[in-house]
């Protein structure tokens, strides 16, 4: 006889992102998943949202993030897995301590920062050069006219 079972009661949940937009237009709600092992057909087994995440910034440069703390802690008691993106957002919420991958990113968008200020502020210097060389070049210029 076959025992039949319920995958949202069975297994080790998951804490994860799910993805409820569309190509150009992503958003993410934070969802418990059951195991993983039945598969994550979102609409399907979601368990409970617990949050949501808008990866896009809005008019002041903010990408927002909603979070249900006491469901998370709830699920959390329960030991459910927290998948590495929600862990890095926990991280910046200060629910956890912030994940070293954040660090890292940080880290490499301050460097391309600078090579993108390198790569600017030679074509202002360039063009200050060009200016101080025409105006030495008229200079002779203005004075072999009144001799």
């Amino acid at each position: 006889m076959r025992s039949i079972f319920n995958p949202k009661t069975f297994g080790r949940q998951s804490i994860g992102l799910a993805l409820f937009g569309c190509g150009n237009r992503p958003f993410y709600q934070i969802v418990v998943f059951p195991d993983p092992r039945f598969g994550r057909k979102y609409e399907k087994s979601v368990i409970e949202q617990v949050g949501s995440f808008d990866p896009l910034p809005n008019a002041r440069n903010e990408k927002l993030v909603a979070l249900n703390i006491d469901r998370i802690k709830y699920w959390v008691t329960k030991d459910a897995h927290i998948s590495l993106p929600v862990l890095e957002l926990l991280g910046l919420a200060g629910f956890y301590p912030l994940h070293p991958k954040t660090f890292i990113r940080a880290r490499h968008a301050r460097e391309v920062d600078e090579k993108l200020k390198l790569q600017r502020v030679p074509p202002a210097v360039d063009s200050a050069q060009s200016a101080a060389d025409q105006s030495s070049s008229n200079a002779p210029v203005a004075a072999q006219a009144d001799a």
